[in-house]
């Protein structure tokens, strides 16, 4: 499998780590953990890293590299963590748009949370019949309020309810959308593991990319 890196316009990561092509650095942790020094951070598809840069490293003119790993050790359907990397050769970064974001953390938290208020909302903002900010806080709130009801509704349920919380919210507010909408779409993600279920971000990505070319 082919993997990728970001990093910032100066070939940096997290602690000023410099990258560059067939540049090599090896994780210093002895676990497998994501989001600690046991891992390096990897993507496994450019536009899993265009869409959870956000939420992930929040790189400004993030820059995308082909690279070569050894010893993947973690994988929370967001991103990759591997032993060692080596950057190779930079790779055009897919854009994508604030609202084919949206799209797709909403077609993400469709997938495992099924709140009728939340559906109503979801399916309203997905057809270009409410986009409305007022819309999209009452549906936020009420998400919020199912993933406050605690274990009545389930570990699963309880992410995908907070990943809707965020869906909702980037929705309605303009700033902080892709970050918002990336958190999202991950909560869900690591809900539908949770319940041992398939979600392809991929899949959900593009398919979020031809349906909101459709939306006048």
């Amino acid at each position: 499998m082919q993997y990728y890196k970001l990093t910032d316009w100066n070939y940096q990561t997290h602690g000023w780590t410099q990258w560059g092509e067939n540049i090599t650095h090896r994780a210093i942790g002895t676990g497998c953990n994501l989001c600690t020094n046991d891992v390096i951070h990897v993507y496994d598809h450019p536009l899993k890293a265009a869409f959870f840069n956000p939420a992930h490293a929040s790189f400004n003119n993030p820059i995308l590299w082909k690279c070569r790993v050894r010893k993947v050790v973690a994988n929370d359907g967001t991103k990759v963590g591997v032993k060692e990397c080596t950057t190779l050769k930079r790779l055009p970064l897919p854009e994508i748009t604030i609202n084919q974001r949206i799209r797709a953390a909403i077609l993400a938290v469709l997938l495992v949370y099924k709140e009728d208020s939340y559906v109503t909302w979801a399916n309203n903002w997905l057809s270009g019949k409410d986009r409305s900010a007022e819309a999209a806080g009452a549906a936020g709130a009420a998400a919020r309020a199912a993933w406050a009801a605690g274990a009545a509704v389930g570990a699963a349920a309880r992410a995908a309810a907070r990943a809707a919380a965020g869906s909702a919210e980037a929705a309605g507010a303009a700033v902080g959308a892709a970050a918002r909408a990336a958190g999202a779409a991950g909560a869900a993600a690591r809900a539908a593991w949770a319940a041992e279920k398939d979600m392809d971000f991929v899949v959900l990505i593009q398919r979020a990319i031809k349906e909101e070319a459709l939306i006048c």
